[in-house]
């Protein structure tokens, strides 16, 4: 029971272990709310996804010590890995400044036009989105680089490696979980897009909520099955 609340516990006291409890909260408010057709409910969600957001708020100077201890990724295993993760802190470092604009114009201190509100909306959730897949890109890539591993430890060693071979299992499992994740994510993201872009707004506000849910669900999990799994 002990080792129970200490792992709560240190999944709370981190910003990003907190933050996976805010969002399943949220989302679980959400999908409550849509259920019962109860709004407080669904303002309580959305309140908490607020909560979220202002945290986000500097995130910036964290961001900008990533992108250059990063650099063009030449630590990288390839090229495309590099290209990969360049873009990624591309599209991460664009977007924060992006949902920042956005916050400031629905709290009145910057004044934009409704056209010009609109296409920033759509350019935040566009870049959340584009953020999605180029993970979902990496996790393929990484997973395709366990596998071959895997196929040669299997043949270089058939008597030996067994933990080895257990090991990149365990990574190969997680790695197919978090790509599932991510794909409920990017189903997320593109429906809250305007109508016009993929299936932007055909997927009903339940559903949306499920997905949100059953992927914060999934991000807890993972957290705690690679802290005791992965060695």
């Amino acid at each position: 029971m002990s080792s129970i609340v200490e792992d709560i516990c240190e999944l709370l006291d981190s910003y990003n272990g907190r933050d996976k409890v805010v969002r399943l909260t949220c989302y679980a408010f959400k999908l409550y709310g849509c259920i019962k057709g109860e709004q407080p409910w669904q303002t309580a969600g959305s309140r908490l996804s607020n909560a979220r957001m202002m945290l986000r708020l500097f995130d910036d100077i964290p961001m900008i010590r990533h992108t250059y201890n990063y650099g063009l990724g030449k630590h990288e295993s390839s090229k495309m890995a590099a290209l990969l993760g360049v873009l990624a802190n591309m599209v991460d470092q664009a977007f924060l400044p992006v949902e920042k604009a956005c916050w400031l114009h629905e709290v009145g201190i910057l004044k934009l036009s409704t056209k010009t509100a609109d296409r920033l909306e759509v350019v935040s959730t566009a870049l959340w989105a584009a953020s999605l897949y180029i993970s979902l890109l990496q996790t393929l890539r990484s997973l395709r680089h366990l596998w071959w591993s895997r196929d040669c430890l299997q043949t270089c060693s058939e008597n030996g490696g067994v933990d080895a071979r257990k090991n990149l299992d365990v990574r190969l499992t997680l790695g197919a979980v978090t790509a599932g994740k991510l794909c409920l994510d990017i189903a997320h993201a593109v429906s809250c897009l305007p109508p016009g872009w993929l299936w932007g707004e055909r997927i009903g506000p339940t559903k949306v909520a499920a997905i949100a849910t059953t992927s914060s669900v999934i991000g807890i999990a993972l957290y705690f099955a690679r802290k005791r799994l992965i060695k």
